[in-house]
This record gives structure tokens, sequence and C-alpha cells, in this order.
């Protein structure tokens, strides 16, 4: 008799092009070993029982299945993750005083703090900053340990020489400390002057990339061409681009239109075409039964959009450099657009966008007039 709650897990198994395939192979595949286990109430069916598996493809894969089914109740993953891993890092502290430090820095300071995106998850690249932060905190805390000192007696010799590597990063958790009364034998350096943006792809380069991708069927998949075109002529970051959904794309008197701002942005023909042909991929397996039709980039998971790095990874590989051809994205659309309205468009705030016009010598003072 199986459990009514994986019922649809079961569907999704026996509709694929081949079951007896699956069925011949189910003990080579961890992810329904472990979903046998869950149907034998060997493993109880729950968050917190995956939680305290090692997380590897199989576990994740299969908690993305059992949620897209009904099975689990629906979660932010980047979320519970980094709660965890704060968790984890901070029971690693010897130290009472500074495992408490340690504690209320990472949960109030660092993921107190982390941005949700639009659809209200903690983004893949927002997690990882935090994780960052983290750790930058706790090797700070092992610096001071092993030399000897705490967080009341620390010198200025042994502060300057962990800022000396990294410095904007490493002075966050110290300014943090400092304004909670610690520290106090140190005094900090005056912040840095932002430098700017790189930009050092050639823009011509970066125009016949995008006729390629645009013309050229074979240049790339049509997932990677929209992609690429959507990094090289608005300047979206893979982290945003992988968030996109059915619901972005509208379409008024035969023109396609997306919303990558607050503004839907025309989109060029035949770029039109590449964003209008997606979702083209569907995860494999029982997954591609419970795909989430609503993402253009579809993951490998039930339910789930492609992750950023995943993107990423395929956009170097078409000689894309997020950062680099984004800036350069930005300093085009800042010379031949007034701030606020390629601000509204393409995402950015109108002060990213007004110091962008002035990275091009671009001088809009007239328009707010004009309009």
């Amino acid at each position: 008799m199986i459990r009514p709650e994986l019922q649809p897990v079961r569907d999704a198994l026996t509709e694929l092009e081949r079951p007896r395939s699956l069925l011949n192979n189910w003990h080579n595949l961890a992810s329904l070993r472990l979903l046998t286990s869950i149907a034998q109430s060997e493993v109880d069916l729950s968050h917190d029982a995956l939680d305290a598996r090692p997380q590897v493809f199989s576990v994740t894969y299969l908690r993305a299945l059992l949620v897209a089914a009904g099975a689990l109740p629906p979660r932010d993953e980047n979320a519970a993750r980094l709660h965890r891993y704060a968790t984890e890092v901070v029971a690693q502290v010897i130290d009472p005083e500074m495992r408490g430090v340690l504690a209320r820095y990472a949960r109030w300071h660092v993921v107190g703090r982390a941005k949700a995106d639009r659809h209200g998850r903690i983004a893949p690249n927002a997690a990882a900053r935090c994780r960052g932060d983290i750790d930058i905190a706790r090797a700070f805390l092992d610096h001071l340990v092993s030399a000897g000192h705490d967080l009341d007696d620390c010198p200025q010799a042994h502060l300057d020489a962990w800022i000396t590597t990294d410095r904007s990063r490493r002075l966050a958790f110290v300014r943090w400390l400092k304004r909670g009364g610690y520290l106090r034998q140190v005094w900090l350096p005056d912040p840095v002057p932002a430098k700017d943006p790189a930009h050092d792809v050639d823009a011509e380069d970066q125009l016949a990339l995008v006729r390629a991708l645009l013309h050229e069927p074979d240049s790339a998949s049509v997932e990677d061409r929209a992609a690429a075109c959507l990094i090289l002529l608005y300047a979206q970051p893979v982290a945003k681009i992988v968030r996109l959904t059915v619901d972005d794309i509208q379409t008024r008197a035969g023109e396609t239109y997306l919303r990558l701002g607050a503004e839907p942005l025309l989109l060029i023909p035949p770029l039109d075409k590449l964003v209008t042909a997606l979702p083209v991929a569907k995860p494999f397996g029982a997954a591609s039964r419970l795909a989430d039709s609503r993402w253009l980039f579809i993951g490998k998971s039930a339910g789930t959009h492609l992750h950023p790095a995943s993107l990423l990874r395929r956009m170097h590989h078409l000689g894309v450099t997020s950062r680099a051809s984004r800036n350069t994205a930005l300093l085009h659309l800042a010379s031949t657009t007034p701030p606020a309205v390629f601000a509204s468009l393409v995402g950015v705030s109108i002060g990213t966008a007004t110091r962008w016009a002035g990275l091009a010598g671009a001088s809009w003072n007239r328009y707010a007039a004009w309009r």
C-alpha cells in the first residue's frame, strides 16, 4: 500500500517513457533508495530528516521531487541551508563569549539582513555572500585566538596584519565589533574610495558576439543565446536571469516585452523569438514530470530554476564574462539613454544609472525638464 502523500511521486515515476528500465536500476540510484526508505517508514518524510543527511545531489533531487509532488511543504532552500550553515559554524567556536558574538553577528547582521529576491526567496549568490561573511568573521576570531588575544585586548598591529588582504570584506565584521564596544585598543582606517568599475571588454567585440548569438542558430543553445544577449545588451546578472518566469513576458500589438525592471522592455528581433521559445529544457527522470513550467530557465530538480553558477559556467564557455560584459553594456546604455529611462527598463537603481552616466561622460541634466 503506497502512502497517499507519495502517490504523485509514484505517478511521476510510472509515467516515464521507460519505467521498466528505471525499476531495473532502482537500487543503483541513491535518490530512489532513499525514497524506498521513506516509503517503508525507515526515514521520516520531513525536511528535518533530509537535513540530517549529507546534502549531496541525490538528497536535494529527491527533496525537490517531494516538494513538487506536494509530499513536503515548500520552503526557501537557500535560506534553510544558510541558517543550518551558520549554526554549524557557530557551534565550532570553543570560547563561549566569542561563540555568542559570532552567533549574534551571523543571525542578525548577516542572515537577518540577507535580501530576498522578487519571489521572496534568498538567491544562491546572496546566500553565498552570507556564508563568506560568516567565514570571514570566524576566521578573524581564530586569528585572535591563535595569537592569544581576545575581543578586548587585540593590539593594533594584529588588526593591521588581518586587514592587509581583502581589506573591504575583512573590515565589515571588525566595524560591527567596534560598534558593539569591542576592540577598544584599535582604530580603523578610513574607507577606501570605490574604484571605477572595470569595463575592459571591447564594445565592438561585444557587439560582434551579440550579432553571432542572435543570427547564428548553431552558435549555442536557445537558452544560452537568450541568456547571453540579456547580459550583453541589457546588463542582466545571471542570478536575475535564472529567476525570470513566463509571467515576465508580455505581448502587445505583435511586439514582445520582457519585464526586467519597473517598466517592460521592448525586445529587439530576433531576441524576442529566442525568449518566447523558452523554456526548452526539462529536468531528467521523474523530475521532468513535475517540472515548474513558469521558469524560463528550468533547473535539474523538480520545480526549480537553473542554478546561477551553472548558467555562469555556460556563459564563460561562450566568452561572456558576466561582470565585465555587464559593465560594458551599462556603459553603452548610459551613453545612449537617460538614466531614469534605462534604470526603469533594466532594473537598476537611479543612483547606479546616474553614476554610469557620469562614467560614460553623458549629460542628461535637461532631460527631466523635457519630460
